[in-house]
């Protein structure tokens, strides 16, 4: 079973076809998808891979932290890093002008269940290194806070 990880932006997000990402039509089969996200472009987004499973994530009923050394050892990991820079990239292209991303990581064929919860990230805390998806959680990548002036 495969990780797919579905975008959803406020404004266009044309395909893309790159080895690290790649940006896609949601499939008809998928389309259950849609009923998530409250931005109206939705799209999938693949890995290296070709599916989502080169983002790295875990499988847990509560949103876990990163911790060090949690996805050492793995095969890819540097392609899984080119990865996820790429898709942090993506997400501050989108984040700059509408201050918010939206974000479903789901098993293949539970495009229509409903997310365990919701976990917002402000888009500048987020490391290419510690990043990872827990996999079912429905994710809200917001622009940063703006400081007041004192």
């Amino acid at each position: 079973m495969c990780l797919m990880v579905y975008l959803a932006t406020s404004r266009d997000l044309p395909w893309r076809a790159a080895p690290e990402l790649c940006v896609q039509d949601v499939e008809d089969s998928r389309q259950a998808v849609r009923q998530w996200f409250t931005l109206p472009t939705v799209r999938f987004i693949g890995a290296h891979t070709g599916c989502s499973c080169g983002f790295p994530h875990v499988i847990a009923e509560e949103p876990i932290d990163y911790h060090d050394g949690m996805f050492r050892g793995g095969t890819d990991r540097d392609a899984d890093l080119s990865s996820v820079r790429a898709l942090l990239n993506l997400f501050r292209e989108h984040v700059s002008v509408s201050s918010e991303v939206q974000v479903y990581p789901v098993w293949d064929g539970e495009e229509g269940v409903r997310p365990k919860g919701t976990i917002e990230l402000q888009l500048d805390a987020l490391q290419p290194e510690t990043f990872f998806f827990n996999q079912g959680f429905f994710y809200r990548i917001l622009a940063p806070a703006k400081q007041e002036a004192s």
